[in-house]
């Protein structure tokens, strides 16, 4: 099979699993490594679902069914070790498709736990160029946007509009300095857009999920300039919105990523542990390809938008 010739040539921990989730090839470097990521010893023909530990069957599962629908995964997983420091795994779904047909998935786990020196420079930098750094200036941005309200009308607007202008203009600067440098950090990172809603859907009660009070205002007003009556919730506090969410059913959910005690990303996990399965977009300041990849591994997952949200992206959100 000419797939196991390019899987021996590779380093790393590599498993071919064929249409039926069971090994057809698979090449370990280091099975102590990945002992508490199996229940037991890889064996060719067995089902792979039933070698992987309890605790990551689930979501290993879902992300495989998702390959075999054509869809690559690159994630992060953490393993526990018992009396040692945990182990950190790069782990990546590839679809083997040929004449449009996905006959195979590979998973490849590389260890990733002792990267230090310039990588782990470059993802700090990456990490806080797209989140700490952009995250004034897309309040900023989004600010820059009020020399349309009517509530202005009683100042004088020329100088306010000028000087909003000259803070849009340096904030639009700044913005594409990041994006460019997130760029070239990146330039091999290749993230495939996400497939659309399908039908249009009637998203007439809509949650905002931001532990940023500024920026649920404003995508708050955005969102009642919409044509459309909507019923907006806001939420600073995650915990808070996930119950709202259970007892409520919203339609549509729109979700920070980077908040504190719970992030978007527990906040994805919580609602496939109570089995919520309802429309959420992210609308994060982070241009991290890596995060948009990560994002579209989960099902409810329908969208990633880049703040600051304007009107022209809130119209695209909710005419689809």
């Amino acid at each position: 099979m000419p797939h196991r010739n390019n899987c021996e040539g590779a380093s790393g921990s590599f498993f071919l699993i064929n249409k039926k989730y069971e090994l057809s090839f698979f090449k370990i470097n280091s099975l102590s490594d990945l002992g508490s990521f199996f229940e037991k010893n890889p064996v060719v023909g067995e089902s792979i679902v039933e070698i992987i530990a309890q605790k990551y069957k689930k979501n290993f599962g879902r992300l495989l069914a998702r390959s075999f629908d054509g869809h690559c995964f690159s994630i992060e997983q953490r393993l526990s070790v018992f009396k040692s420091t945990d182990l950190v795994f790069h782990i990546v779904f590839t679809p083997l498709t040929i004449n449009g047909v996905t006959d195979g998935v590979v998973c490849s786990i590389m260890d990733v736990s002792s990267a230090k020196g310039l990588i782990s420079m470059i993802r700090e930098y990456s990490h806080m160029a797209s989140h700490q750094l952009r995250a004034p200036i897309t309040n900023i941005l989004s600010l820059s946007t009020i020399t349309n309200y009517s509530q202005l009308e009683s100042y004088d607007v020329l100088k306010i509009t000028q000087l909003l202008g000259d803070i849009n203009t340096q904030a639009v600067k700044l913005d594409e300095i990041i994006k460019m440098l997130n760029e070239v950090l990146n330039k091999r990172e290749n993230v495939a857009l996400f497939d659309k809603f399908g039908a249009k859907s009637a998203h007439q009660h809509i949650v905002l999920v931001d532990d940023d009070v500024i920026t649920n205002k404003m995508h708050k007003m955005l969102i009642r300039k919409h044509p459309s009556e909507k019923r907006i919730v806001v939420f600073d506090n995650p915990q808070k919105a996930l119950i709202y969410i259970q007892e409520h059913a919203p339609d549509l959910i729109l979700l920070d990523l980077h908040m504190p005690n719970i992030d978007g990303w527990r906040f994805l996990e919580m609602m496939e542990e109570l089995d919520i399965f309802i429309d959420v977009v992210i609308v994060s300041s982070s241009i991290d390809p890596s995060e948009h990849s990560k994002a579209k591994s989960f099902l409810c997952v329908k969208d990633f938008y880049t703040k600051p949200l304007t009107i022209e992206k809130v119209n695209q959100l909710l005419d689809y």
